[in-house]
């Protein structure tokens, strides 16, 4: 965890923040993919009249198996952090009407009476931007065989022996209607 000391901020009202975390990875939709290298935290903390603004850079490498061929894609990480921190003034009723999110304005709320200011979530939505929705070893992967899995970019003369006619799941109701 990288947590800030909302005390000396308040003192200092300037914090430069320079870490190199041991984490050992990151978790998407429950599937763990390692680090490559450590993650390099540059942080800069700024005290402004109870607000905080939280910036800086997330630099890793995250390895990621390709969406094709599943060989391993190692992604360089520079990611971009800027966070606006506000004091909460009240804890929200369950009773108040719900807000629509209209906007992705990187604002978040803190608690001036905590010890500390979090920002490990910041850290990992940096990394997490990062990381295209689709991973490809290389633009032109030719990806696996869908009937024996050989990887075509390895053997692009392939020729599946095992080919067989796939069967549709709706075969059974195509018997049953006849």
């Amino acid at each position: 965890m990288l947590k800030i000391k909302l005390e000396s901020l308040k003192h200092e009202k300037l914090m430069q923040i320079n870490e190199t975390l041991d984490w050992k990875g990151i978790e998407l939709e429950g599937v763990f993919y390692p680090y490559d290298e450590p993650v390099k935290v540059h942080l800069k903390a700024e005290f402004l009249q109870s607000r905080i603004r939280i910036s800086g850079s997330v630099k890793t490498v995250v390895v990621h198996p390709c969406d094709r061929c599943l060989a391993p894609v190692y992604l360089k990480i520079d990611g971009k952090i800027d966070a606006l921190y506000l004091p909460r003034k009240k804890r929200p009723s369950h009773f108040e009407k719900s807000v629509e999110l209209t906007s992705l304005d990187n604002t978040f709320d803190y608690d001036p009476y905590e010890e500390f200011i979090d920002v490990e979530d910041r850290i990992v939505e940096a990394i997490l931007v990062e990381i295209p929705i689709k991973v490809l070893c290389k633009e032109d992967c030719k990806g696996l065989c869908p009937y024996c899995g050989t990887n075509l970019n390895e053997h692009p003369d392939h020729v599946c022996e095992q080919k067989t006619e796939k069967v549709s799941p709706f075969s059974v109701l195509k018997e049953k209607f006849k």
